[in-house]
């Protein structure tokens, strides 16, 4: 699992909007980078050294919260079960 952590974690800090913001990238990149959680980390710790503590980062942490969720239940679902 190490092995591919570059796989996925190079193209979210490319399209997480730390380099390019979001909205100078070419759409099909930023529909991808909306898909993706280190774009909402990047947003919410924005906003909160911003003082925006609005819905927007209520939202922001809701969703990687969810990515959290759903990446602990895909773990869980390809372990294996071992009897005793």
């Amino acid at each position: 699992a190490v092995q591919f952590m570059p796989a996925f974690v190079l193209p979210q800090l490319l399209l997480a909007g730390l380099l390019v913001p979001t909205d100078n990238m070419a759409r099909v990149l930023e529909v991808v980078s909306y898909l993706l959680p280190m774009t909402y980390a990047y947003d919410a710790l924005a906003r909160a050294a911003a003082d925006e503590l609005d819905a927007r980062l209520v939202l922001d942490v809701a969703l990687i919260g969810g990515f959290t969720v759903v990446a602990l239940v895909l773990g869980a679902t390809t372990l294996r079960r071992r009897t005793a």
